[in-house]
């Protein structure tokens, strides 16, 4: 009975985090076509954990010309997480992913009249460091 209520509260748990990651991914699209993209128009950046455990990255593309473009989220499979097209002329999106469901989190920034793309690869490595502490008093 008791096995039965952990695991019916950790899929709960594990689903509500797939929805939540869902929600932030899939905010804001919009439909235009693309720019030519370079290597310092584009910053990914690891922004850490928030207060639900989720890793948080940060995807920043500066856009000018304001054309459409492609950005794809993959894990570490290569399945696509998440898949949008924008247009905004300075992009600036916060990816909250689940922690314990992804080890490599893949950022491609497509451009699909030109046929070049940017990709990042984030590594996760997760490390536990417990430092206990018994003193007889």
């Amino acid at each position: 009975m008791k096995m039965q209520s952990i695991n019916t509260i950790a899929k709960r748990f594990f689903l509500g985090n797939l929805l939540v990651a869902a929600l932030f991914l899939s905010a804001s699209a919009n439909t235009r076509h693309s720019a030519i993209i370079s290597p310092e128009k584009v910053e990914v950046k690891y922004t850490g954990l928030d207060v639900n455990n989720l890793l948080s990255f940060n995807v920043k593309y500066s856009n000018p010309t304001g054309n459409t473009f492609n950005l794809v989220v993959l894990d570490e499979n290569g399945d696509q997480l998440f898949k949008g097209s924008y247009g905004d002329k300075n992009f600036d999106k916060t990816f909250k992913l689940p922690k314990s469901e992804v080890s490599k989190v893949t950022f491609v920034i497509e451009d699909t009249k030109q046929g070049s793309k940017e990709k990042f690869d984030v590594n996760i490595n997760t490390r536990v460091v417990e430092d206990v502490t018994v003193s007889k008093g």
